[in-house]
Order: C-alpha cells, then structure tokens, then sequence
C-alpha cells in the first residue's frame, strides 16, 4: 500500500518572537516550509502570552525586543514548572561572546542573525525534534 503524502505533517508548534516585521515574516516563511506550526509574537510580552496559553515545542525568539527582551522571556518560561522543559533558542545580532554578559544565560542554542540564519535555525530545530 503507497502512502497518502497528500497531507503535511506537522513537525511541532514554534513560538516566534521577533519586532521586526520583515524578519518575522522571514522566519514564519522559513519554518513554514519546514512544516512547522507557528504562533508569532512581536514582544517579548507577546510571546509571554502565548507560551502559558498554547501548548507549544520549542522557542524562537530575538534577543532585544520591546516590552521583553527575549533573555527575559527565557528566564521566565525556565521558572514555570509547565514550560521549563522548552527548548529555547535565542536569535541575535551580536555574537555570543559580546552577549555572555546576560546573567544566568538562560537559554538553549544562540544564534547569530547572519547570512546563515535559515540554515542553522532550520539544522538547530531538526537536532531538537530528532531526540
């Protein structure tokens, strides 16, 4: 019997938290085509919201947003017992060495928004939903 390959698989629900919204939409078109459920928030209180309202997978989120930085929203989803277990992935246009400063560096993988972003965002979310 052949498969029905007519319907996608969702791949999990990522909740995306970026301001800017080119990027965003950048974003949700790349996870998009990786099959991937997205829920977006262009804050950090935002994306706050949707994380204790929506069962949801993994975390992407820039590092500075308005309302809530991205480093805050990890602290709190790693303090609440019900999204503690949440991959966090933290996207930046500093390298991680002029971000070590952050206190209690909260979050999973970093990633540097550059020429490579799609690439190792789509590579980091694949290594997570492998395990």
């Amino acid at each position: 019997m052949i498969a029905d390959t007519s319907e996608t698989r969702n791949n999990g629900k990522i909740l995306l938290a970026e301001d800017d919204d080119s990027m965003r939409r950048f974003l949700e078109v790349v996870l998009r085509r990786e099959n991937y459920e997205i829920f977006s928030a262009k804050d950090g209180l935002e994306a706050l919201e949707i994380a204790l309202a929506n069962e949801i997978d993994a975390v992407v989120t820039d590092a500075v947003m308005p309302n809530m930085t991205g480093f805050d929203l990890c602290r709190i989803l790693r303090q609440t017992p019900e999204k503690q277990h949440i991959p966090l992935i933290i996207l930046s246009g500093l390298n991680q060495d002029d971000a070590a400063n952050e206190d209690n560096y909260p979050a999973d993988f970093y990633l540097t928004k550059g020429n490579n972003l799609k690439e190792d965002l789509t590579k980091t979310l694949e290594g997570i939903f492998r395990q």
